[in-house]
């Protein structure tokens, strides 16, 4: 890494993670550290053997980014009658080009969403990944968000436009496109929900001890309390007290009744209670 000192040498862990997608929790189920000179994909088929054995009922298909359009991992994934929904980018030359061919004569489909409009192309049968078992489905779209910025005192509006392109093994059958289009951007949920909320007010990038197990254990420690923090926010506490209270607040009041001696919170009084 370079620096105003000068160069230095960084040094980090890397790993995959599963969670969910589509719902209010952000619900992170398993992590898995990458060994030394492995791949991302390598370690994700690693974990996804334990997660499909644990959760096998908890979802019907895995979304990543482009890294993940391998004959290896799709097929694996379709060993376990999951699906797989990717981001398709340019290193995969031929089913782009057939998709781009194909798509050149198709009209597309439109939405005008609130704030949005998308145009979409979206058609299977594409058989240009060497080596994957089941036919590809593509999904193309052509997005264009109206944004406003408070600029020097003054709103400002603009547009964006956005062009993104999907693979999956899902048939139209199965999965109508705007539900396609929307699992393939909620995949950003794991950095937006988990990842950005964990390292910025949770410690995840913070090592606190350098060896696997210790790693392992503490990121999974943590998850657990990501999740049961969420539970209790959004499922206990009442909406005049969300309107209020942030979920990092919520943590922030609970955290000091445990870690100051002189404030204590008043739940504490009833654990130490005898039982009902």
């Amino acid at each position: 890494m370079t620096t105003k000192a000068g160069e230095i040498v960084e040094y980090f862990h890397r790993g995959v993670a599963c969670h969910l997608i589509g719902f209010d929790l952000a619900v992170p189920l398993d992590v898995e550290l990458q060994h030394a000179g492995e791949g991302e994909v390598h370690a994700a088929i690693r974990m996804l053997d334990r997660v499909f054995a644990t959760y096998a009922r908890f979802f019907d298909a895995v979304v990543g980014d482009a890294l993940y359009l391998e004959a290896p991992f799709v097929n694996f994934c379709l060993d376990h009658r999951k699906h797989v929904l990717t981001t398709l980018k340019s290193d995969r030359r031929l089913l782009m080009q057939d998709a781009q061919g194909l798509f050149a004569d198709m009209p597309p489909g439109c939405w005008n969403l609130p704030g949005q409009t998308v145009c979409f192309w979206d058609e299977e049968g594409f058989t240009s990944c060497e080596g994957i078992k089941a036919p590809l489905r593509v999904l193309h779209t052509e997005e264009v968000l109206a944004k406003r910025r408070r600029v020097a005192g003054q709103w400002i509006d603009s547009q964006e436009e956005h062009r993104w392109w999907w693979a999956t093994t899902i048939p139209k059958g199965h999965v109508t496109t705007r539900q396609l289009w929307r699992a393939g951007h909620g995949r950003w949920d794991i950095e937006n929900d988990a990842f950005n909320t964990l390292a910025t007010h949770w410690h995840l990038d913070h090592c606190f001890r350098h060896d696997p197990v210790a790693i392992t254990n503490f990121v999974l420690t943590l998850l657990i309390a990501f999740v049961l923090m969420q539970a209790f926010y959004l499922r206990n506490c009442k909406p005049s007290v969300r309107e209020r209270f942030t979920l990092i607040a919520i943590a922030r009041q609970l955290y000091a009744g445990l870690a100051a001696e002189y404030i204590a919170a008043p739940w504490l009084t009833r654990l130490a209670g005898k039982p009902p």
